[in-house]
């Protein structure tokens, strides 16, 4: 630790160490720097470490000589933008640098396709990944996982570029939403309770907009979605570790099970990229 304009106490010198060590323990060795001329001290380190670890949220930036020093040890990146549906959409960036324009994208299309269904959106989490394999044909990949009125839908796309992802995957949302206005407006013209919330100038909405951007819709064989089977049965509070093993034994591709640590009703279910996911409810409550 060196600064030809400011005396290390060994107290900074201490605190210094600790913020080098924190470097350290993410696996990789960072250098980080602090501009010549700006004032030596705990904040000025701490900003410059972060801009090696965060380069995105950098309130401090290296000279340009120095830059090629730093580097970013973070895979994932996390924005949150504001999009015309008016729920905020949170973007996550996995082996992909999440450019101003390509948050703008995201932001634009899908907070357009949103929008159809008004104030009924809560929540809305965007995850754009790059396959780094050379050997992946298609590696860009987008998922975009969004809650309407408690319901919650996903959608995915993978192809051979980030934009075409998108715009794929955001016909899709316009597709799930199409079909989720037209069993509103099916029920409400029933008198159903799922479309008891809804109130008749939102189904005239509704009405207008379905078939707007797609044009008729596609002829789809109907899908029966009737209940024709209930099963109870003893759910003992078990640890994650017992349902995914108690899954190897039950010929489902998913275990339902109550979480010994939290008490919450969870699931185990095999990935079709392999390896075991956890579904666990959102027990924050939604602003």
């Amino acid at each position: 630790f060196s600064n030809p304009t400011t005396k290390i106490t060994p107290t900074m010198a201490s605190r210094f160490a600790a913020l080098a060590a924190m470097s350290l323990s993410l696996g990789s060795v960072s250098c980080f720097v602090v501009p010549i001329g700006a004032p030596l001290s705990l904040r000025t380190a701490g900003s410059a470490l972060g801009s090696c670890l965060h380069p995105a949220s950098a309130r401090l930036a290296a000279p340009a000589p120095f830059a090629p020093l730093q580097r970013s040890l973070a895979s994932h990146s996390t924005f949150k933008m504001a999009a015309a549906a008016g729920v905020p959409i949170i973007i996550t960036g996995v082996n992909i640098e999440l450019t101003p324009a390509i948050k703008t994208y995201v932001t634009d299309k899908v907070g357009n396709a949103l929008s159809k269904v008004g104030r009924r959106v809560t929540r809305c989490e965007a995850t754009l990944t790059v396959n780094k394999n050379p050997s992946i044909e298609k590696p860009a990949q987008i998922e975009i996982v969004y809650t309407v009125k408690g319901n919650v839908m996903r959608s995915s796309e993978t192809t051979h570029d980030m934009y075409a992802s998108i715009d794929k995957v955001v016909d899709s949302m316009r597709r799930k939403l199409r079909n989720y206005k037209e069993r509103i407006i099916d029920a409400h013209r029933q008198s159903k309770p799922l479309a008891a919330d809804f109130d008749d100038a939102e189904i005239e909405d509704f009405k207008l907009s379905v078939g707007e951007s797609l044009g008729p819709a596609p002829t789809v064989p109907a899908v029966d979605m009737t209940v024709v089977k209930k099963k109870t049965f003893p759910m003992a509070p078990i640890t994650v570790e017992e349902a995914v093993v108690a899954l190897e034994y039950i010929e489902h591709d998913f275990y339902v099970f109550t979480n010994k640590t939290t008490g919450n009703v969870n699931v185990v279910y095999k990935r079709h990229a392999g390896g075991v996911g956890l579904i666990e409810p959102d027990t924050e409550p939604e602003v």
